[in-house]
């Protein structure tokens, strides 16, 4: 930090350097430079800005919510705070909320081509593949240089089908879309219509215009696992969990991989990694459980059942875990 900045500079220098803590998930780190940069000006957009890219960053997508909130109170118009606030909902998978987010900005910023564009990724994600291509068509139609809505608008394709999929493909290439966000699209194409073959290796492209691509090498390795090419799926996952150190959720699918694969062991350890990435990973705890009943660890399952239950009280297995539970306990002497 410069030694005579004024509080302007060292407000952005705060901010920076968040988010570059944020990146190496050093999450306390991060938000201590933050309150920093809010000591400096409470009511500075920027800062409750930042404070949603760090949080979504270490995965805090409620937390992140209410920072883009914030933002938005300061300023009710800001196009990043209303943006934001609906690819929070989005990322947490809330997506009513999310749509409720976007059409909310749209309707301050009707000539927002991002705007329709991310309420279309939203649209795609539930389903309703006929209002995500009027979403991309109509960010199209506001900025025809929007090389992402190009290209989503062909992954949501039906009635054309690949063909369509790759003609918007070559579009958005010819718009300057990144070429490896471009390959990974056309591979979720591809992967839709059970085309494995195709979709490999566009994930390939993807992985060789960027090796750090976390989402494609992830995409390949389902790809490759349904082709049953486990050495190579296996690969792809130990790629995402380098790529994501600080992911519990990379190792939890590292380690149902390699319990499907029978190498229990292996598997083990990737649920334990994630738990150490995150205790209150109730997936991997769960996946610990099974691990143990299968082996007649009795005790030790009923432990790891019993955790999942106290962190996960209304997730969708927890009811499976007191059945588990009950049921080894009962078949327990004494």
């Amino acid at each position: 930090m410069a030694l005579f900045a004024s509080a302007d500079e060292k407000r952005k220098e705060y901010l920076a350097e968040a988010l570059k803590l944020a990146d190496k998930g050093e999450g306390d780190k991060a938000v201590a430079q933050l309150e920093q940069a809010r000591k400096l000006d409470e009511k500075n957009i920027e800062v409750y800005l930042h404070y949603g890219y760090v949080y979504l960053a270490l995965g805090k997508a409620k937390e992140a919510i209410d920072s883009f909130k914030k933002a938005a109170t300061i300023d009710p118009n800001s196009l990043d705070a209303l943006n934001n606030i609906g690819l929070a909902y989005a990322k947490s998978e809330q997506y009513n909320a999310a749509i409720w987010a976007f059409e909310g900005a749209i309707g301050k910023h009707p000539k927002a081509a991002i705007l329709y564009n991310n309420l279309g990724n939203v649209y795609f994600e539930k389903g309703l593949y006929n209002e995500a291509r009027k979403e991309f068509a109509k960010a199209i139609e506001l900025d025809p240089s929007f090389a992402d809505a190009y290209n989503h608008l062909g992954i949501s394709a039906s009635g054309g089908g690949e063909d369509e999929a790759k003609a918007k493909f070559e579009e958005a290439m010819k718009k300057g879309l990144n070429k490896a966000k471009a390959y990974h699209d056309l591979g979720v194409t591809q992967m839709g219509q059970s085309m494995y073959d195709k979709a490999i290796e566009s994930f390939q492209q993807a992985t060789k215009v960027d090796a750090k691509f976390s989402s494609a090498w992830s995409y390949l390795a389902e790809a490759c696992e349904e082709k049953g090419m486990l050495d190579q799926a296996y690969l792809a996952l130990v790629k995402v969990a380098e790529l994501n150190p600080k992911s519990g959720q990379s190792y939890n699918r590292l380690g149902i991989f390699l319990h499907k694969a029978g190498k229990i062991k292996e598997a083990v350890e990737a649920f334990r990694k994630a738990i150490q990435i995150d205790p209150a990973y109730a997936d991997a705890h769960f996946k610990l459980g099974q691990i143990f009943e299968a082996k007649g660890f009795t005790d030790r399952a009923i432990k790891e059942y019993e955790v999942h239950i106290m962190i996960n009280e209304a997730g969708w297995l927890v009811d499976e875990a007191k059945q588990r539970v009950e049921r080894l306990k009962a078949a327990t002497p004494g």
